[in-house]
């Protein structure tokens, strides 16, 4: 281009530059363009009103129900859980609306479904259903295991009422009842406090409103529950938001009431402390079964809990009623095991993978052996990376040899209570099975890789060993964070020593190798899912009378 169409060309107004479309296989641009537009328009249109009523034709159905959170199978497949809305599609379907121990809902039916304008106005259908509860027992068995496993979510608690609120008997309602009672031994803070009071008022009110005679009902609910458990002001005291709990505690009432309680469980001492076995009534001797020394540990009061406590805490001292009973001298050797193991081969490290499946162990069962032969010289050391589950088997066993030296006897797990009766060997108020120290107790130090052999502390005042550091031991009771809250003062009451005949994990007591001194004292509460297996962990067992 010369230099002068060059510069008219930049001095040409841009409005006036125009552009001419060429024929496309003689086809005008003018008719082209026009049937172009008018393709997009179509499409546009077939988009919008069309394809989403091809794509998904049938009909939305929004599924309700009662309870809430029952799952929603459309075909056999999940489709969503109550309250939700899903698509079923054209034809002959299967709906099932289902939620465990409720009774199913199931409807079968042709669905239609519209294909024009599905993207604005959806064919819909609403579908109302009740479940009712078929099975009290299992849903409120159930709901115990789940919140003791899963105390972090609380709503656990007003979902089980509300689902048993569709079957309205007394027998019901006196089903959950028990369900609420039992489930305060695991609530110990506001969040759960919260959704305990929602469950207990939605229950007393069938899920209606709050009414005065709803109101009196729980009041006097927990007016018993305080006669049975003296320490339920507390429970509320560490449950209770702050400021509700600051409030409670600064009041004269509860200072009055706290003074006398430390009061009563120092006085307590004096019960605390037994009889020395010589002076025992009928049996005292010291008897040895399959090579296993048995101690007797006499009867009397143990002030359960932690008696150095400056402040309200979950370890708040009480009375316990302890029956007589005696105890092996020191926990389970690996060489008194493998014996179990070669009259019962279930539980031999060969079988591991059956006992796995079977949930009784994880897969760390007797990880320190040689298949079924416990590593060379530990013959005389605890048995460790033992599950609940195999130690209750061992004590099965072990019944057998108990034979004639103590007719009418059983060997079981101690209960915590027991355990922690006998730990104390006749002192009170000590931290430690000796007094003040640990007295020779295997616990954390430079040079300890792993426990020593059994009988490597010193003995306490029933000639036990081992109470305290080398191994943790196994008890029978099911833990539950706030059972030392809800005790009583009454002798003799079953609150006394709450045994909760449920929960996700085991007590386990005494600390051990890996544990420092200071942390782990007599007092001191643990716990471990019954199926586990660590090397920090054995057991040892008593005797009881029938």
């Amino acid at each position: 281009m010369s230099g002068s169409k060059r510069k008219r060309a930049l001095e040409t107004d841009p409005e006036d530059i125009q552009v001419r479309l060429k024929p496309i296989l003689g086809i005008k641009p003018g008719l082209y363009l026009t049937v172009l537009y008018a393709l997009i328009i179509l499409f546009v249109l077939f988009m919008l009103l069309f394809f989403k009523g091809l794509r998904d034709q049938g009909t939305y159905i929004q599924v309700e129900s009662t309870p809430s959170q029952a799952a929603v199978l459309v075909d056999g497949s999940y489709a969503g859980s109550t309250p939700c809305e899903v698509l079923v599609r054209k034809g002959l379907r299967h709906i099932r609306v289902e939620k465990p121990y409720h009774q199913a809902f199931d409807l079968s039916e042709d669905f239609q479904g519209r294909v024009f304008g599905t993207l604005f106005f959806r064919p819909k259908r609403k579908l109302r259903v009740n479940l009712p509860l078929s099975d009290t027992d299992a849903l409120v068995r159930g709901a115990l295991q789940d919140f003791s496993a899963n105390p972090h979510i609380p709503e656990i608690l007003i979902e089980t009422v509300l689902s048993g609120n569709s079957s309205p008997s007394q027998l019901n309602r006196n089903k959950l009842l028990q369900f609420l009672d039992m489930s305060k031994y695991f609530v110990t803070n506001p969040m759960q406090l919260r959704s305990f009071l929602e469950a207990y008022t939605s229950l007393q009110s069938r899920g209606q409103f709050l009414s005065i005679s709803t109101l009196i009902n729980t009041v006097y609910s927990f007016v018993q529950v305080k006669e049975d458990s003296n320490n339920l002001p507390f429970w509320l005291a560490l449950a209770l938001p702050r400021d509700p709990s600051r409030l409670l505690t600064g009041s004269s009432w509860f200072q009055g009431y706290y003074t006398q309680y430390i009061s009563r469980y120092q006085h307590g001492f004096d019960d605390s402390i037994p009889v020395k076995p010589a002076e025992m009534p009928g049996s005292s001797r010291i008897i040895s079964i399959a090579g296993l020394s048995f101690y007797p540990i006499p009867a009397g009061t143990l002030v359960q809990g932690n008696l150095d406590a400056q402040s309200i805490n979950a370890l708040i001292p009480h009375p316990t009623q302890i029956a007589p009973f005696f105890i092996s001298e020191t926990e389970i050797p690996n060489r008194l095991y493998q014996q179990f193991l070669s009259e019962v081969p279930k539980w031999r490290k060969s079988n591991r993978d059956a006992l796995v499946e079977e949930g009784l162990v994880t897969a760390d069962y007797l990880a320190d052996w040689d298949l079924d032969q416990y590593p060379a010289d530990s013959s005389l050391y605890p048995v460790v990376n033992i599950s609940y589950h195999a130690a209750q088997a061992f004590c099965i066993w072990f019944n057998r040899k108990i034979g004639a030296q103590l007719p009418g006897y059983e060997a079981r797990l101690p209960y915590e209570s027991e355990w922690e009766w006998a730990a104390r060997g006749g002192l009170a108020g000590q931290a430690y099975p000796g007094g003040n120290k640990p007295a020779g107790a295997v616990y954390y130090a430079d040079g300890i890789t792993g426990p020593q052999p059994v009988g490597s502390s010193s003995a306490n005042g029933y000639g036990l060993r081992d109470m305290a550091g080398n191994v943790w031991e196994w008890c029978s009771d099911w833990y539950a964070p706030s059972k030392y809250l809800l005790s009583s003062w009454k002798k003799n009451h079953p609150s006394t020593d709450v045994l909760i005949p449920f929960g996700s994990e085991r007590v386990v007591r005494g600390g051990s190798w890996i544990n420092r001194k200071e942390v782990v004292r007599v007092h001191t509460r643990a716990s471990q899912p019954p199926s586990w297996c660590t090397p920090y962990l054995g057991f040892r067992i008593v005797l009881s009378g029938q």
